[in-house]
């Protein structure tokens, strides 16, 4: 039945017609009958006739007749519709298996039936210009409110969702909206002292670093700690011997375009360059596992390390450089034109509204929230305030 549920539906369409069709033929005279000679034993008078379409009709038949139809048509919404489909939602599976057999053989025995009115409506259909639809049996929208409504009735919990939504939204996303921006990303110098680079490799505790000479403009290769270990005994001379060599990818590239270039080139970090061939970042596998699975914050990160902080007061202290896609459910809410890739971050958002680099103490409200620019650091938006202000809906510039 579930390999073929055209047939199925259709057989339980002609059953449907079929009883709907003899129940009111049949019982509504039956039905009709009784209460018109009911009603003429109590109310005699009933018995009198009118005129009905050129035919006398007794005020019994006329009104028996209706109550027949009123009577047959909510026992049947009841117990023919309502009812069972409200039983079939709640024991979808055990009801499923208990018709399934008698199913089968109405399907067997309604087969022919079946065929022509299939046949008949392809017909149809086809004469008034409209051929097989082509279009996808379930959307992405569907599927989104079909897991908020499992969320909402308790079927999977908010993480569960909120990878889901992760999930969904990754093919959308590109590099640029992945990736460490440049000057965030930890490099190794190959023209520096070995000390130097060792200080570096302490303070971060990478796998693997991108190495360049002097400056970004001469990518070396990348190196991975864990075949430098296996090589060295910790001498400095060795350091750079045996460099991969740097994948580099366009920020333009989707989320599983780069994976499938990950698996393709067998590495985990690429560099990310503009349509100019600059380096706008770095991204890597763990990106990628960020986008679907959430941020891991490392343990041992204080509320200066961390990208959200909640405060006593409710509010929260947010980095600029928190992703959009963390921003939404930060929220609970979506970000203007944010899927247009007009930014990919927290401080981009700031931008996007302003239209220039705001300065400290300025804000503006957007969505219920009040957006305020605590820090700078340069030209970069360091810090920001979030706190619950006025209506939803609101989005002007204020301060």
């Amino acid at each position: 039945l579930a390999e073929s549920p055209e047939n199925f539906l259709s057989t339980v369409q002609i059953g449907i017609t079929l009883i709907g069709i003899l129940t009111g033929v049949f019982g509504g005279e039956a039905i009709g009958e009784a209460i018109s000679s009911w009603l003429q034993g109590v109310f005699p008078a009933l018995s009198a006739s009118f005129e009905l379409v050129g035919k006398p009709r007794p005020y019994s038949v006329v009104i028996g007749s209706t109550l027949a139809v009123a009577l047959i048509t909510f026992l049947t919404l009841i117990f023919g519709e309502l009812v069972p489909k409200r039983l079939a939602l709640r024991n979808s599976e055990d009801i499923a298996g208990v018709v399934a057999v008698p199913m089968t053989w109405l399907a067997r025995i309604a087969a022919p039936g079946v065929w022509v009115l299939a046949r008949s409506t392809r017909l149809v259909l086809r004469m008034l210009g409209m051929g097989k639809d082509e279009s996808a049996s379930v959307t992405e929208e569907e599927i989104r409110m079909l897991v908020a409504e499992s969320h909402e009735a308790g079927v999977i919990d908010a993480h569960e969702r909120d990878m889901m939504n992760r999930v969904m939204r990754l093919g959308d996303r590109t590099a640029d909206s992945l990736m460490t921006p440049r000057n965030r990303i930890a490099w190794l110098d190959a023209n520096a002292e070995p000390e130097r680079n060792f200080a570096v490799m302490r303070e971060h505790e990478f796998s693997r670093y991108p190495v360049y000479r002097g400056s970004d403009q001469d990518i070396a290769g990348v190196l991975e700690v864990k075949s430098l270990v296996t090589r060295m005994g910790g001498h400095g001379e060795n350091l750079f011997q045996a460099l991969r060599e740097t994948l580099f990818v366009s920020e333009s590239t989707h989320a599983m375009k780069l994976l499938e270039i990950f698996r393709e080139e067998q590495q985990s970090m690429a560099l990310v360059v503009d349509e100019y061939g600059e380096i706008r970042g770095l991204v890597t596998i763990s990106d990628l596992m960020g986008a679907v699975v959430g941020r891991l914050q490392a343990v041992e990160n204080t509320d200066e390390d961390a990208l959200v902080v909640t405060r006593a007061d409710g509010s929260l202290l947010i980095d600029g450089s928190l992703p959009v896609e963390e921003l939404r459910e930060v929220l609970g809410a979506e970000l203007p034109d944010a899927d247009e890739g007009d930014y990919h971050t927290l401080a981009g958002l700031c931008i996007y509204y302003f239209g220039r680099i705001p300065q400290a103490g300025e804000f503006f409200d957007w969505a219920c929230w009040r957006i305020e620019i605590v820090d700078l650091d340069g030209a970069r938006v360091d810090k920001l305030l979030l706190s619950r202000v006025g209506d939803e809906g609101s989005d002007d510039i204020v301060g």
